[in-house]
């Protein structure tokens, strides 16, 4: 995206496991400074391994980045440590919305609070409570018997009371009913335009992704194979036919059409 400030620059970065799996291979991801980016793929593509390389979590999985670099705010921050990472204003909500389950809906919210740079923690519940006031009444309930929409609007605001700069959102829609979908997406959208904050989402369902996000990346295989605008991912063909579903009828793709979507894909030829 020529002629942005990127808050956030993936640079040809491969990634292995254990010193020997190669996951990721020449990865390069441009975030813009207060823009919304969607990396959009199958299962095992790679995408939570490039949210992982970018929020130093990789090194909990034996992980590293062995070439390339990833800068945020025009500092190399690949070799350090999460933490650091997390003081610098990168946070990551995991997949699974991963909750304190043992805590109430509020203690999960003030957990992010010790990563504050200023105000109180009242000051920044207030503000989560503002964009999720289901939270508010939800606040004293213990976090592992609230519903699962309930638990991902926790995670994404426990992420909120760090004062993120750019927030890693891992499969914020898994498992969750259409209407709660709906209104999370509303939510991430207005914390991008009215708090300013940057987002690299990851996300498997690509229509919902495209209407959120101005420019969406394509990975496969541990490669970025495509990456335009995502007005133009829509009208295009491979994304409509493997991540859409859709044939030029507008009908779905039968299972039989795309089993064997690897060796049609034009990018892969």
């Amino acid at each position: 995206m020529e002629g942005v400030e990127n808050i956030l620059s993936i640079k040809n970065i491969e990634v292995r496991y254990h010193e020997v799996i190669l996951v990721l291979k020449g990865v390069s991801i441009d975030v813009p400074k207060g823009g919304i980016v969607a990396l959009l793929g199958a299962n095992g593509a790679g995408k939570s391994t490039t949210l992982k390389a970018v929020s130093g979590l990789l090194k909990t999985e034996d992980g590293e980045v062995t070439d390339g670099g990833i800068e945020f705010e025009g500092k190399f921050i690949h070799n350090l440590p999460a933490y650091d990472i997390a003081r610098m204003g990168i946070v990551q909500v995991i997949e699974g919305r991963k909750v304190f389950e043992h805590l109430t809906v509020e203690e999960n919210l003030k957990v992010g609070a010790h990563l504050r740079k200023t105000g109180t923690v009242k000051e920044k519940l207030e503000l989560v409570y503002h964009y999720f006031p289901r939270l508010r009444e939800k606040r004293n309930e213990i976090a592992g018997f609230v519903s699962g929409g309930e638990q991902q609007m926790t995670v994404v605001g426990r992420a909120l009371m760090t004062e993120p700069k750019l927030v890693l959102l891992d499969e914020p829609s898994m498992g969750l009913a259409p209407m709660l979908i709906h209104e999370i997406f509303n939510i991430i959208t207005r914390l991008n335009s009215e708090e300013k904050i940057s987002i690299l989402l990851v996300e498997q369902n690509a229509k919902l992704a495209l209407n959120v996000a101005p420019y969406a990346y394509v990975m496969e295989t541990g490669r970025i194979v495509m990456d335009d605008t995502s007005e133009k991912l829509l009208q295009n063909q491979d994304i409509k036919d493997f991540y859409l579903g859709l044939t030029d009828k507008g009908g779905r793709k039968s299972f039989r059409d795309v089993k064997h979507y690897k060796r049609r894909k034009r990018w892969l030829t």
